[in-house]
């Protein structure tokens, strides 16, 4: 069967491929050879076009069935009996893709359009939507990591356990910015939406990469997560001779959430990082462990009284609850109630704690935190008020650092501004972050 979008956490990633870990099948008409992933008995393929040597091979269509109905149609080229070359591929219910197909997957140049009005075009590699202008995407290096993914913190990459990450570095770097994914988010994303504030700061001689984790645990608690950018901080320093003391930490929610606890514990005595971070940007993070599980235990009885009438954006938002206390109660040994250290110990800022938790070590820090706080978007879509929002942690968290001394941190309301790559509204995304205010700053700092 076709590999569809994985959704996590209600994050749009624009990507789309073929799995190549299937088998070859027999056209049940023509008996020509076609690979399919996944297959299923109460699947069927067609295929309408010239054989080679038993298998589908040249311009033709691929037709999908299941249960006797038809689920996506492929009109382009084929060879070996996969799809490889110009194409146009139709999943029903879902979009549309145009380009060069290679093993199943966009490359290079291609389009996506979306049923839910989206759309991505520009250039794709292995159906990830990867699009920076061409001189820049050309410059942008994928490095690989000798380390083993065992306990999965990138998942969204067919079961891969390798790890890696994305350098674009201009030949003069007086500092760097990290870009950490949100759950389940990929790299390839990550840098789609980020296209403008990574060439601009390419321009202006900053550094950008893009780590492949999206699906760790607390970092304090997370061996394999911390090993990971230790050894790519480490590499960045020793082999790409980017400056050690010039680095910043950024990430979407939970990127942002480890943005902020690294940056945290590279100031506490109890640890020993690799890097001091110069500053730290989150992009809408949940910062307070104890209140997210606390309000998601509150939303689920909410949207569950709404019962058959709940909407599609609502029942994400469910799926969002239920996966995030399963995962606390992996992480943490239970509630807030049963373990409130291991809450507040895994948390960047405890609101009910005088000394505002793990954010005391901010103190010193430039800290810049983003978020839009649209609350008549999540009035209408997720049904959430200020108390169930990012925002209203995000606020006090800054509100407690000014109180304490630290005029270099900021809270930013970029109401209205979040979009998702495809051009669909959604709050928590990356384009909240003004590219060129943002690599402004940088550039104070970095000077």
């Amino acid at each position: 069967m076709i590999k569809t979008l994985i959704l996590c956490l209600s994050l749009s990633i624009s990507s789309y491929s073929v799995a190549q870990n299937g088998k070859y099948t027999n056209d049940v008409r023509t008996g020509c050879k076609l690979w399919t992933d996944n297959f299923s008995e109460n699947e069927t393929m067609n295929w309408a076009g010239p054989c080679l040597n038993g298998y589908a091979n040249g311009n033709g269509s691929i037709t999908w069935h299941q249960n006797n109905k038809k689920i996506a149609v492929y009109r382009g080229n084929v060879r070996a009996g996969k799809i490889n070359g110009a194409g146009k591929l139709i999943i029903y219910g879902y979009a549309i893709f145009k380009g060069n197909f290679v093993n199943g997957a966009l490359n290079g140049l291609g389009a996506a359009y979306f049923n839910n009005g989206g759309k991505t075009v520009g250039n794709f590699s292995n159906g990830n939507f990867l699009n920076l202008d061409a001189p820049y995407l050309k410059l942008l290096k994928k490095e690989d990591v000798a380390l083993i993914d065992s306990t999965g913190i990138y998942g969204n990459d067919d079961n891969s356990t390798g790890l890696f990450y994305y350098l674009l570095k201009p030949r003069l770097a007086k500092g760097a910015i990290i870009l950490l994914p949100s759950t389940g988010e990929t790299a390839e994303n990550v840098i789609s939406c980020n296209k403008k504030l990574m060439q601009l700061a390419y321009n202006n001689n900053i550094a950008t990469a893009v780590l492949s984790v999206n699906f760790n645990k607390s970092l304090e608690s997370d061996k394999q997560t911390i090993d990971f950018l230790e050894t790519v901080f480490n590499r960045l320093v020793e082999k790409h001779k980017l400056p050690k003391n010039k680095f910043i930490l950024s990430g979407l929610s939970l990127g942002g959430c480890n943005a902020l606890r690294y940056t945290e514990m590279s100031r506490d005595s109890t640890y020993n990082t690799y890097l001091k971070p110069l500053a730290v940007i989150g992009i809408d993070p949940p910062v307070d462990m104890a209140d997210l599980y606390n309000n998601a235990k509150e939303q689920i009885i909410e949207y569950e009284k709404e019962g058959s009438a709940l909407s599609e954006s609502k029942k994400a938002a469910l799926n969002e609850c239920y996966f995030l206390i399963e995962e606390f109660h992996k992480q943490y040994g239970g509630s807030p109630i049963e373990h409130p250290q291991n809450y507040i110990g895994g948390s960047q800022f405890s609101r009910n704690q005088t000394d505002g938790g793990n954010a005391k070590h901010l103190l010193q820090l430039p800290v810049r935190l983003y978020c839009d706080p649209d609350i008549l978007w999540q009035l209408k879509y997720k049904g959430r008020d200020y108390y169930h929002m990012n925002a209203a942690n995000l606020s006090s968290m800054i509100n407690f650092l000014t109180k304490k001394g630290n005029k270099q941190a900021e809270f930013i309301p970029a109401i209205g501004k979040g979009f998702r790559v495809d051009g669909t509204r959604h709050p928590h995304s990356w384009s909240v972050v003004d590219a060129e205010g943002c690599v402004k700053w940088i550039r104070s700092l970095i000077k």
